[in-house]
């Protein structure tokens, strides 16, 4: 599992239509109706940073997650960040479940992608939580942009593109 493949995952999902009925504790479930809030990223910033300073300090753990192939679903990739202690904690610590920072990060994608079709002629989205979350990306965009470029700077970030990369390189 990697942090990359989070938001490659989140736009293959919203590509592929509304979620496929799950249980009420199901992350794939909520992904249409999450509320995107501005606590919610400033935590999961801070989950970011946490984790980047965990990976860091226990390079075994980065590159055995390195390895790990992707996940098919937003419950696949809670479940395996919550069975990795070291970034449990490194949740937890920022205020945050797994749960929410996964849906967090979606939600953060997906008002993005809809602000940009808003401002290239397309139509405001109609579901409630889709429609609050542009509102609130477009109220704090400089500030979640800033967030967005950060956690690209991060090296354990940067270090699990970069593995993406060569597993796309390697299925062509």
């Amino acid at each position: 599992m990697r942090i990359g493949v989070l938001v490659v995952t989140a736009l293959l999902l919203e590509m592929a239509g509304p979620a496929p009925a799950h249980s009420q504790g199901s992350a794939d479930a909520g992904l249409e109706t999450y509320q995107l809030t501005m606590a919610n990223v400033r935590k999961m910033a801070s989950a970011y940073e946490k984790m980047d300073a965990a990976l860091k300090a226990n390079p075994a753990l980065a590159t055995k997650l390195a390895k790990q192939e992707g996940a098919s679903s937003v419950d696949e990739v809670i479940k395996r960040m919550d069975a990795e202690p070291v970034l449990r904690q490194a949740i937890t610590g920022a205020g945050l479940s797994t749960r929410d920072l996964v849906l967090t990060q979606f939600a953060i994608v997906t008002a993005g992608v809809n602000d940009w079709a808003v401002k290239s002629g397309g139509k405001t989205p109609t579901a409630p939580a889709a429609a609050a979350n542009l509102r609130l990306y477009q109220q704090n965009r400089a500030e979640i942009e800033a967030i967005s470029a950060r956690i690209k700077e991060l090296e354990s970030y940067q270090a699990f593109q970069a593995g993406d990369s060569e597993d796309r390189d390697s299925e062509e």
